[in-house]
Parts: structure tokens; sequence; C-alpha cells
């Protein structure tokens, strides 16, 4: 945004010298016209940045410590289809996190909905989501069998805006990425075309309390 404001101050500058200046009114006019899009664009990539960031700020996470079980209960009661095969496993059993339960339930229910989404067209949906630990942290990842992100996309779905969805935001995954970052955590995908995607979320390691 501060490389932005600059940009704006100058081609005001410039519109002010080139009236005091004298330029003929042919060249002044195709100066002033050229310094008022330069004007009027970094404006509004100004005013763009300004809107995402009111809309992507993320608060501080509030960590507790709670069960994945306890997260995975409010889940099932979100999500129910006739439609669609819904599969939830924790393994071990009293895996725990530790971080913010609502932002928590934010990410996996946006990467849900995707998910859905992405099955839309299929026989036989399916959408699991598993909770276990791999070299000692605790993973959740929310799995389907939906069409998959082609090759040149995989790369660009956590930048903002970018979308492959028509009347998508571009933002969700975005903000879950925030998220995760915001809990020292880590977001990663891996997809096939026609064979579907996961996404996996890796949280700082959780001691595990044995309830």
């Amino acid at each position: 945004m501060n490389s932005i404001a600059p940009i704006i101050s100058l081609s005001e500058t410039v519109s002010e010298r080139a009236a005091q200046n004298g330029v003929n009114e042919k060249d002044y006019k195709i100066m002033l016209q050229a310094v008022e899009a330069i004007h009027r664009r970094s404006k509004g990539l100004l005013d763009f940045v300004q809107n995402y960031r009111q809309l992507t700020k993320i608060p501080e996470p509030v960590k507790t410590t709670f069960a994945v079980r306890e997260l995975f209960n409010s889940l099932k009661g979100l999500f129910s289809s006739d439609r669609i095969t819904f599969s939830y496993s924790i393994e071990p059993q009293n895996l725990q996190l530790n971080a913010d339960r609502l932002l928590i339930e934010q990410v996996l229910i946006n990467l849900i909905k995707n998910a859905i989404e992405a099955t839309e067209d299929k026989a036989t949906p399916e959408i699991m989501i598993k909770a276990f630990k791999e070299n000692g942290l605790p993973i959740i990842s929310v799995s389907d069998n939906g069409n998959g992100i082609v090759s040149e996309a995989i790369d660009k779905v956590f930048v903002p805006f970018f979308t492959t969805k028509n009347g998508g935001s571009g933002i969700g995954l975005s903000i879950c990425r925030q998220i995760i970052n915001r809990h020292g955590g880590s977001i990663s995908v891996r997809s096939e075309t026609e064979k579907g995607t996961t996404f996996k979320l890796q949280f700082p390691h959780t001691r595990t309390i044995i309830s």
C-alpha cells in the first residue's frame, strides 16, 4: 500500500506542472488523460488493498485445549446428506488440539463446503475428514473424490481472489491459510483431476491428555 500512495501523489503533481508549463492544448489533453488513468487505477488498487485487509482481518486466536472428537461432533451436526457419504476418523481417539476452536471450525466448514461443491456431479460422492498424528504433530485432513484441481491452478489456490469457481470470491482458502498460520501451523493441498483433492492442516505439537 505504501508504494501505491506516492504514485497517486506523483500523478497529481505531474498534472499540476503540465498546466503551469504551457504545454500545447493537444499534448496537454493527452498527458492529462494518461495521468488521470494512472491516478484512477492507482487509487482503485489502493482501495482494493484496503478493502481486502478489512475483509480478511483475522483476530488473534484465543487458544484452548479441546478434544478433536468434540470438534468433529459439531461438524457432523452441520453436515448431513442423503447424497454424500461423510466419514470421520480420529487416531488416537483422545487426540487434542490447542487452538481457537471457533477459528479452526471456520476453516473446516469452508473446506467441507468446497468439497461438497467439488463432488456435485459425482454419482457416489464421498468426503472424508480425518484427524491423526504425523511425525508427532496433530493433522486434520479433508478429502473428497471430486473433480480435482488442475495442475496450473494448484499453486494458486491460496492466493487472494484466485478462484476456479463461477461466482467464487477466491477469499475462502486465503483466509483459511491466514488462520492456520496464526496458529503456527500450515495448510497444504494435494489433488488429481477426476480423482479428488485433499487439504491437510498441520498444527504445532499438543500434549495428548488421556480422558
